[in-house]
């Protein structure tokens, strides 16, 4: 068993048409997730919602993604939302978002 693979999974690392389709992917079953105002699908109280309304788009997110980036990606996402909505708070209120040195956006 390989370090970032299930024995089922493929040893081989996504090529970038894999990585393209798992976001594609991804941002399917996130943008779904927006429909049902859902920002964490891993919460107890929201899973069941999330199984019955994006489902679908959940299991195609799991098909064309590596097992670990869906953890990641679904773990990532309410910090992703916080940080969205705290910077455009701050647009709001005038402030300016200054890019700083070797930081990515």
């Amino acid at each position: 068993m390989g370090f970032f693979f299930s024995s089922q999974e493929s040893k081989e690392p996504p090529n970038r048409s894999k990585r393209e389709k798992c976001w594609e992917s991804r941002d399917i079953f996130f943008q779904c997730l927006d429909r049902i105002n859902v920002v964490d699908p891993l919460r107890n109280d929201t899973q069941k919602l999330v199984k019955k309304e994006c489902g679908t788009e959940d299991k195609q997110f799991q098909k064309d993604c590596v097992a670990s980036w869906v953890k990641y990606f679904k773990q990532k996402r309410p910090f992703d939302k916080k940080k969205e909505r705290i910077l455009n708070e701050a647009k709001e209120e005038g402030a300016e978002v200054v890019q700083l040195p070797g930081y990515r956006k």
